[in-house]
């Protein structure tokens, strides 16, 4: 097994040593050339010296490579200790200062204390010349020992009044190595690094937890407008966000009229960039405050009024529900003029969480508008109820029944408390009897939608299938609804 971590430049180095071995044994009469002083005497400046003198630097990189063969052995993901790669590198110096110095006083019988005595004042001269180099080389030590350091993990810090968040990759002798989270290489001197504070995502979990904020009138419904954050936030757990620890709100802070709410969830350090993460919790936070009807934007008001009456942009409103139920695909064909009628008649229910909202095989006549909140569809199965699917703020359902008098296809159960629409036939009526053309529009947005949910049942990119389906919804409809029959779609 040790085998397969020698490399070829070790076998180069063990066999010049080897050589070198020989030789002095030819040459010298001993191993070990340096002690062969009488034969070394004889031999000349050239051989005598020279040969012990390679044999001791040849033997220094063969402890370099014995020391780095090891070390390539404990960085096997099996082993249990790592050594850091600066510390490899501080040894490979000791190693051939110490073995230098061994052979100026072995070989040339030249006094290593007189040697360093002699450059104590340029070394010191040096030294100061060379402070910064020195600082870096020594805090890049002092970052090696440290555990709660290690390449791969990722670090948030502030460095020259820049926010950073990134990961370690690298501690080297004058500097530290980071890639950021636009996978830039970050480049800081040990020095520097060692002074600034550092929080280290990675430890002692990779699972750390991140914050992003928005702010709202304060007069808006605290307890609403949290619910529906929270409805936010479990959206996204579907793009990342972590179920354990489970996100929460709190209101961080009101000023001037103004709550701040912060948004507070889990990622796992290295999976997803929280940049993005931050920024699909914000997507769905603006996403369904605008289809509860909450404007996110706060006016500044410099008269003095009463405030507004509690549910003014409740979804008890026409103008919320009229900005709500434009988003929604089968009434967004309609015109401003058909949707207001809609906003108008539709009937909104308010869920608790567990009620039930359609039962699968029962009659109906409608389709509904999930405004806040979320549902889980249910269907039966051999092994019982299966959820198959989420619903979600601006998302509709029941669309076949109200469009074709189909009984519903499944179970819809609150999974908190939700609030709905019911846009009911007689409403769709009137208006396909003034304008019969959406009959057509709504019969191939419906097959279309059903493609899209049966893709994995049917052949990819079935056009005359589709048209096929689309012409059948298209006789259901106008079957259901008692419409005169028109020229079929083509």
């Amino acid at each position: 097994m040790f085998n397969q971590f020698l490399s070829k430049k070790f076998i180069v180095v063990l066999a010049v040593n080897v050589v070198l071995a020989i030789l002095a044994v030819q040459v010298l009469g001993n191993a070990a050339g340096w002690l062969a002083i009488t034969s070394r005497a004889r031999a000349g400046f050239v051989l005598g010296d020279g040969i012990p003198f390679l044999q001791f630097m040849a033997f220094a990189t063969l402890l370099e490579q014995v020391m780095w063969t090891l070390a390539r052995r404990s960085a096997d993901p099996k082993a249990t200790t790592r050594i850091p790669r600066l510390a490899l590198q501080i040894i490979t110096f000791v190693i051939y200062v110490v073995l230098f110095s061994s052979a100026i006083n072995l070989v040339f019988d030249k006094s290593v204390a007189t040697i360093l005595g002699a450059s104590g004042i340029i070394g010191l001269v040096m030294g100061f010349a060379l402070r910064g180099l020195v600082s870096d080389i020594f805090s890049g030590i002092a970052l090696q020992i440290d555990a709660s350091l290690t390449p791969g993990d990722w670090l948030d810090f502030q460095y020259r009044g820049r926010d950073l968040s990134g990961k370690l990759l690298d501690i080297a002798w004058r500097t530290v190595v980071i890639a950021d989270t636009s996978e830039n290489i970050v480049i800081i001197p040990n020095g520097e690094f060692a002074a600034i504070m550092v929080t280290n995502r990675s430890r002692p979990s990779n699972v750390s937890e991140y914050s992003t904020t928005i702010e709202l009138d304060c007069e808006h419904d605290e307890k609403r407008v949290i619910a529906i954050l929270e409805t936010a936030v479990e959206r996204a757990m579907l793009e990342g966000v972590l179920t354990r620890p489970a996100p929460y709100i709190r209101v961080a802070s009101v000023k001037d009229g103004v709550v701040t709410y912060r948004m507070l969830f889990c990622l796992e350090v290295g999976r997803v960039s929280p940049t993005k993460a931050r920024h699909v919790v914000l997507y769905y936070a603006l996403q369904f405050l605008k289809t509860a009807g909450i404007p996110v934007t706060h006016v500044q008001r410099n008269e003095v009024s009463r405030p507004r009456a509690i549910g003014q942009l409740h979804f008890d409103q026409p103008a919320a529900r009229l900005h709500m139920l434009s988003g929604v695909p089968f009434l967004s064909i309609l015109s401003p003029r058909d949707v207001a009628a809609v906003a108008e008649e539709v009937i909104s229910a308010r869920l608790i969480k567990g009620q039930r909202l359609l039962v699968a095989g029962e009659p109906g006549d409608s389709m509904f508008v999930v405004s806040e909140g979320s549902l889980d569809v249910v269907i039966e199965s051999e092994a019982g109820p299966v959820t198959v699917g989420q619903l979600w703020p601006g998302d509709c359902l029941g669309e076949m029944s109200l469009f074709t008098g189909a009984p519903r296809s499944a179970t819809v159960i609150a999974r908190e408390p939700t609030v709905t629409f019911e846009v009911r036939k007689d409403t769709m009526g009137r208006i396909f009897e003034q304008n019969a053309a959406l009959v057509e529009r709504v019969a191939q947005m419906i097959a279309e939608r059903q493609k899209a949910n049966e893709s994995a049942l049917q052949k990819p990119g079935d056009v005359v299938e589709q048209r096929a389906e689309a012409r059948s919804i298209l006789y259901r409809i106008r079957d259901f609804f008692r419409l005169s029959s028109g020229a079929d779609p083509a």
